[in-house]
């Protein structure tokens, strides 16, 4: 569990509490904290090859992982604890 959170906890570790609790509620949640786990490997694969920082493939792997972490603050702004 915590390989999947840890890069969303990095990104927004003052919502560590709600973060915690809906990777153990909600199962989309999850998901999305295991996409953008590994669209953030792949950014960091491409990026670490010639020319990969400025690589199309580089730039599409970030618009990714940000509409990613959109859904993903979307979800932690909208949580309120049971």
């Amino acid at each position: 569990m915590v390989d999947r959170i840890r890069d969303i906890l990095a990104r927004f570790p003052e919502n560590e509490a709600a973060v915690r609790q809906l990777i153990q509620d909600s199962q989309v949640f999850d998901a999305l904290c295991q996409q953008y786990a590994d669209t953030d490997r792949e950014v960091t694969k491409i990026v670490r090859t010639e020319n990969g920082e400025t690589s199309p493939e580089a730039r599409i792997l970030r618009d990714r992982r940000r509409a990613i972490e959109e859904e993903i603050l979307t979800m932690i702004e909208g949580y309120t604890p049971v």
